[in-house]
């Protein structure tokens, strides 16, 4: 296989690194008399790949939300607002018009 299909396989799935590394282990596997040790790939696009960074499911505090509401009511895009929390932009929305 061509390694710049290889690349251009691992650029389409973005940052999907589980998936990549899996299909580089399985490539390994194949090829390679002595595969990379799982989670220690060689491969430089592995290491490069951003970890998407999610808050995780935790529920928002009153006083986030409160926070969030206040912000928002200041002019704060909401799109900034769920960047600052963490979270999707629609559960800002959601939140901000909660009664």
């Amino acid at each position: 296989m061509n390694s710049d299909l290889l690349v251009g396989a691992m650029e389409h799935y973005g940052n999907r690194r589980p998936r990549v590394e899996r299909l580089v282990s399985a490539w390994n596997l194949g090829i390679c008399e002595d595969p990379a040790p799982v989670g220690e790939s060689d491969d430089p696009l592995i290491g490069a790949a951003a970890e998407p960074s999610r808050r995780p499911r935790t529920r928002l505090t009153d006083s986030e939300v409160d926070a969030m509401r206040t912000a928002r009511a200041s002019g704060v895009s909401v799109n900034a607002l769920a960047r600052q929390f963490g979270i999707h932009r629609g559960t800002v929305w959601a939140r901000i018009r909660e009664h």
